[in-house]
């Protein structure tokens, strides 16, 4: 299982976190802890997507 917020950059060689704030492009290591399998809903930059988008929520009512 993929991570859906991992999606391919600019080049052949690059993938970002869409869902990182700044675009982040995970490094190899990450990629394969937590974007390549099915550990990807423990990755840091997605727990913190999942948490702003909460937070707008939030404050939108």
């Amino acid at each position: 299982m993929n991570c859906p917020y991992l999606e391919k950059g600019m080049t052949e060689m690059t993938e970002t976190c869409v869902a990182s704030v700044t675009l982040l492009a995970p490094t190899t290591e990450e990629a394969e802890e937590y974007c390549l399998t099915e550990e990807h809903y423990r990755c840091p930059l997605l727990l913190g997507h999942v948490l702003r988008s909460g937070a707008e929520r939030a404050y939108s009512h």
